[in-house]
């Protein structure tokens, strides 16, 4: 492939309540073993625990990485003054179903009011495991004025549905093929959304398998073309193009 594989949205750490810890040298082993150039990352400490301890956790073992990783950050509208635990951050995660808050919530509209007010355009992966939440975010964020891009996780069923119409609406909405895991899912949703709007995330190592995800993806019926942007080209734009949060 002429663009190098990146994943888009790992996680390193323990999942409550399996008691298994996968580090960031197993995200990196695995990376190694199936070719993927570069990934996303985030400590599960910051979702399960303390989003600024584990937006920090994050940041160090980034930076010990030599390149290959990227710090992303949890954005936890239930903690105080949220928006500025996320210093250095090349993505912002927002896991309402994991973590049990509403999108309707004033802190995340203040959170996202002071993002924009700072010029903030950092790409957002967004949680959308709910009906009706990913309509929400949108109407939030065209309130509050930021402007980044959204990547949509987690998506099945009406879910799905949902995040479509949002992204056959709006180019700024993306969908991301972590749970995307069935024979021709992929390439469904490249048809309905075009392969610009559809970006490789694994979810692993502490949610789910790299392996499996980078092979569903290399198996989709799919042109050159159109696999190359999933698999890194659109992680590549969406990250040059958002920077980090200051």
């Amino acid at each position: 492939m002429a663009e190098p594989i990146l994943d888009l949205y790992t996680l390193f750490g323990a999942v409550p309540p399996r008691g298994a810890e996968p580090g960031t040298g197993t995200l990196k082993a695995m990376m190694a073993k199936y070719g993927i150039a570069g990934a996303v990352t985030l400590s599960t400490r910051a979702i399960f625990h303390s989003p600024s301890a584990g937006n920090r956790e994050t940041q160090v073992r980034c930076g010990e990485s030599g390149g290959t990783l990227l710090p992303a950050g949890v954005l936890d509208p239930r903690v105080a003054q949220s928006d500025t635990l996320l210093g250095g951050s090349r993505l912002i995660c927002l896991f309402p179903t994991t973590q049990k808050w509403p999108i309707a919530y004033a802190p995340l509209e203040n959170a996202f009011k002071g993002l924009a007010a700072r010029g903030v355009k950092v790409p957002l992966l967004f949680e959308a495991t709910q009906p009706g939440d990913a309509t929400q975010l949108a109407r939030l964020l065209s309130a509050t004025g930021y402007a980044g891009p959204v990547v949509f996780s987690g998506l099945s069923g009406p879910a799905f549905a949902e995040a479509v119409a949002l992204a056959q609406q709006d180019e700024r909405y993306l969908l991301c093929t972590d749970s995307l895991r069935g024979v021709g899912e992929i390439a469904h949703a490249v048809s309905l959304v075009g392969a610009s709007r559809v970006v490789f995330g694994s979810g692993g190592v502490a949610r789910g398998s790299v392996a499996a995800a980078l092979a569903v993806a290399r198996v989709a019926k799919l042109s050159d073309s159109e696999r190359e942007q999933v698999l890194g080209g659109n992680t590549k734009r969406l990250l040059a193009a958002g920077g980090a949060v200051a």
